[in-house]
């Protein structure tokens, strides 16, 4: 077996860690220290098509998989931690719908999160639920054709500059983790709204926040 990277994984090395050094690295004490999203450098990222290296080109990525994102990832994060973690936390919402969403929820957001237009969170962590995620208090009841969700996540990646949030909740009470079900949640829905954004000791050109569910109604075909 060949455990060699392929000439495309080679490329997109070269790209990642060419771009860090060129674009991350000479503003990364800037964003550190001023805690603004990069939205400039993200910009850059987007038009290297470094977000959708692991994405099918069916949905406008490059036809890679985990290994590309993790090199990119990788090469980012030797310039600038915290500006990697924008294409990571991407990712993070992704890889679930790209697994597990069906072909409409993979139409309707992969191509975005593939162009770097819309930028992904996942949402799973809660302040009594972070190792043991099974704890999860946050709640999704069905009501007709929507679900109405309720409770608070934290700790969330891309914080309040995502768009598209793969999310966590118990849809039953009484099964345990097989009661965790996860759902597509678009930013401006009625009932999500942003928490507190953590100030943290480093990697703070990253935004970290709590999201807030209050009743919040996801159509059920986000499911």
């Amino acid at each position: 077996m060949d455990y060699e990277l392929s000439e495309q994984q080679k490329d997109i090395l070269t790209l990642a860690y060419q771009l860090g050094q060129q674009k991350l690295k000479p503003v990364r004490e800037h964003y550190d220290e001023t805690e603004e999203f990069p939205w400039p450098v993200v910009e850059d990222i987007r038009k290297a098509d470094l977000f959708g290296v692991y994405l099918p080109e069916a949905y406008g990525g490059l036809g890679g998989g985990t290994l590309e994102l993790v090199l990119v990832a990788e090469q980012l994060s030797r310039a600038c931690g915290g500006i990697a973690l924008s294409v990571a936390a991407s990712g993070l919402c992704g890889l679930p719908i790209l697994l597990f969403g069906d072909k409409d929820q993979r139409q309707r957001f992969l191509p975005d999160l593939a162009s770097g237009k819309r930028l992904g969170a996942f949402a799973i962590t809660e302040p009594n639920a972070g190792s043991d995620a099974t704890a999860t208090g946050c709640s999704a009841k069905l009501d007709g054709d929507h679900y109405v969700l309720n409770g608070t996540k934290n700790f969330c990646s891309n914080g309040n500059a995502a768009e598209i949030y793969t999310t966590f909740a118990k849809t039953s009470q009484n099964r345990g983790a097989r009661g965790i079900s996860a759902f597509v949640i678009e930013k401006g829905t009625p009932g999500f709204s942003f928490g507190k954004k953590e100030h943290k000791m480093g990697i703070r050109a990253s935004w970290t926040y709590d999201l807030v569910f209050n009743n919040c109604r996801i159509p059920a075909k986000n499911l």
